[in-house]
């Protein structure tokens, strides 16, 4: 083995090398937790988006079955809820959270024992939007006079 006579920076070498090997794994580590918190973020504004999309839906259940006169005579009477369509329903204060419903249509599937309803709710979370298309079923009961 050879030994050097000179070893007179042999520590600030090593020092240097070992700063770097740490500021190169504290580097990669810091990546990898900002990509985690991206991927988190945008994940939670989908989930909050469908869920206030979900919550237009169940708004429009809850409408139109107030809409409704307990009693139909006529089928051919029956009408759209009077909701207003692309009306923003906004959630809170900043304005981040809000949802509309899009459009609502009579289903040409509609029967004289079942009436649907078909529409469109989109939720709105933090500039992300989720569109969830969905129906309601109004059955139509003979009465028993």
């Amino acid at each position: 083995m050879i030994k050097l006579k000179d070893e007179k920076g042999a520590a600030l070498v090593l020092t240097i090398l070992i700063i770097t090997l740490l500021m190169v794994t504290i580097l990669g580590l810091f990546k990898q937790v900002t990509n985690t918190t991206k991927q988190i973020t945008t994940m939670e504004k989908d989930i909050v988006s469908q869920h206030i999309a979900e919550m237009g839906v169940d708004y429009y259940h809850a409408y139109t079955e107030s809409f409704l006169p307990n009693t139909i005579s006529d089928i051919s009477k029956i009408t759209l809820p009077d909701i207003d369509i692309q009306e923003k329903v906004i959630l809170d204060s900043q304005k981040n959270f809000v949802f509309w419903i899009e459009s609502h249509e009579l289903d040409p599937e509609s029967s004289e024992e079942n009436i649907i309803i078909n529409f469109t709710s989109i939720g709105e979370a933090y500039g992300k939007t989720t569109t969830i298309d969905s129906s309601v079923t109004i059955n139509i009961a003979e009465s028993g006079e």
